[in-house]
């Protein structure tokens, strides 16, 4: 008797841990209530059913949405990583953060996990070392790629970040990338004139500071019709163009 009553002890205790860290499904992440409406007016040309399959993120999980914008991203994560999780939504510091902020906190607030992560550009992440799963990066590398003092080498400021994001993240934590694809034959200054990046060239930046190319999404967001020597916003491509999605992982 003793032994029964240690082992329904035992399989309630599992249980009750098993719920604390559950999540939402990818089509209850969707569906959420709490999602912004201008968010949701996005969701024909994200396609979030297949990045969230992509991405991975698991229930207790805890994700730095870099360069979070409106939320669109973490306000998803947020119900998969669930109640033992958290969201990071990071932004640039300033006057601009600062005209949203109170619009933002009010936003977010009914995911319970979400947390506004103002940052200064060139300074450390506030976040611990092999602390986060996932650090995720949506159309943000066109402006990291290149800058005019660096030429056609990846900028030492631009490294520098990507190697704050292999610090805090766990090892075997993957490092998700989301970039208008340029043609790889593109230079720096062409491709960041159009407000793209040749995947290789992301690829190879990434890969020199240290983490591993892990996979990539090749059918997720493809256009025909895009050249991907365009700027991309002057030619009706705005949510239509030729995307690369890159998975990195920091090695074990």
């Amino acid at each position: 008797m003793k032994a029964l009553i240690r082992l329904t002890a035992a399989v309630f205790i599992i249980t009750a841990c098993a719920g604390a860290v559950q999540g939402a499904t990818i089509s209850e992440s969707i569906e959420n209530s709490n999602r912004a409406e201008a968010n949701r007016e996005r969701d024909g040309a994200r396609k979030p059913a297949g990045m969230l399959a992509f991405v991975s993120v698991g229930a207790g999980d805890v994700v730095l949405d870099y360069g979070s914008g409106g939320g669109y991203w973490s306000e998803l994560f947020s119900p998969i990583a669930g109640g033992d999780g958290k969201i990071y939504a990071q932004q640039t510091a300033g006057e601009r953060f600062d005209s949203r902020k109170a619009a933002l906190t009010e936003q977010l607030a009914p995911f319970g996990n979400i947390e506004l992560l103002p940052t200064e550009s060139g300074t450390p992440l506030p976040l611990e070392d092999d602390s986060v799963d996932t650090v995720f990066l949506s159309y943000i590398y066109h402006h990291m790629h290149y800058a005019e003092d660096s030429g056609e080498t990846f900028p030492a400021k631009s490294a520098a970040l990507v190697s704050e994001f292999l610090r805090v993240l766990k090892p075997g934590g993957t490092f998700i990338v989301i970039e208008h694809a340029a043609v790889e034959s593109a230079t720096r200054t062409q491709s960041a004139g159009w407000h793209r990046t040749p995947p290789n060239t992301a690829k190879a930046d990434i890969t020199g500071v240290g983490f591993e190319f892990a996979d990539e999404a090749p059918g997720l967001y493809m256009n025909p019709d895009d050249d991907r020597m365009n700027v991309w916003f002057e030619t009706g491509l705005e949510g239509k163009t030729t995307t690369f999605v890159h998975k990195y992982q920091k090695p074990n």
